[in-house]
């Protein structure tokens, strides 16, 4: 099976023909918005291109596997009174992923994997699944590459709850991936609001599972949250290593997968 969607051609898929079932493809998704001072507004995009790669050198040759270019801009409000944020919008987005899914469904796929580098995307993923499912029995397993978790001890707990945006997650990712564009002169601690909360109430916090609806700006003013200065290159790699063999492992549940049971 080609790796990469866009390299088989039309008429690969009508040899393939029922084949096709067994086959996962996955749809990236991601966001260009503002990250903070030091990282740039595709750091979502660039973090799904190349947990993408980290991912094809962890499946096996036999995998039944197929990626899809990322859809690169997302749902992204939470993050539009900052200059440079493209937000898609929670029901475009989920149309688009619908759409794409339909258009897969009709060339004979029946598993599709959406993997999110944007926690903002939930929504519109998570209604775009259901969709399917309800209109066409297709399989549509959600995930995003943070679920996977990090590697045991490699951060405080307290940055992997409250740095969710710009924090040393996604700064270690880009030093890995692309560190020719991280402001590194300019990385500062960025409290969130979320530590203040869970100090002072017994239960309401701004996410998580009782949370409110929040902008980036509720929870610091300069759009990012957590200890960017923590991340190292070395921890990026890590990471990416973590998530990308816990995503393949995710995609052989996919592809094992009992259709029946949408019988």
């Amino acid at each position: 099976m080609h790796r990469r969607f866009e390299e088989l051609t039309t008429v690969d898929l009508r040899v393939l023909g029922a084949s096709l079932a067994g086959v996962v493809a996955v749809l990236p998704v991601a966001a260009v918005e503002q990250h903070g001072p030091h990282l740039p507004l595709g750091t979502d995009a660039m973090i799904a291109e190349g947990m993408i790669a980290k991912l094809l050198e962890k499946l096996d040759e036999a995998a039944p596997v197929t990626v899809l270019e990322p859809l690169r801009i997302g749902a992204s409000i939470e993050h539009s009174n900052f200059p440079g944020t493209l937000d898609l919008g929670f029901a475009p987005m989920s149309e688009a992923i619908v759409a794409i899914g339909r258009s897969l469904h009709a060339a004979g796929f029946r598993r599709l994997a959406v993997v999110s580098s944007h926690g903002g995307n939930t929504p519109s993923v998570d209604a775009a699944a259901l969709v399917l499912r309800r209109s066409l029995g297709l399989l549509v397993a959600t995930a995003s590459w943070m679920r996977f978790g990090v590697p045991e001890g490699l951060l405080p707990a307290e940055e992997l709850a409250h740095g969710i945006h710009g924090g040393a997650v996604e700064t270690a990712l880009m030093l890995h991936f692309r560190p020719d564009l991280v402001r590194s002169d300019r990385i500062a601690p960025a409290p969130s609001l979320q530590a203040r909360l869970e100090r002072d109430n017994l239960h309401l916090r701004a996410h998580g599972r009782l949370g409110f609806g929040w902008m980036a700006s509720d929870l610091n003013a300069s759009g990012v949250v957590g200890n960017a200065g923590l991340g190292t290159a070395e921890m990026g790699r890590r990471i990416a290593e973590h998530q990308a063999a816990r995503f393949a492992e995710f995609l052989g549940d996919a592809a094992r997968f009992d259709l029946a049971v949408f019988d």
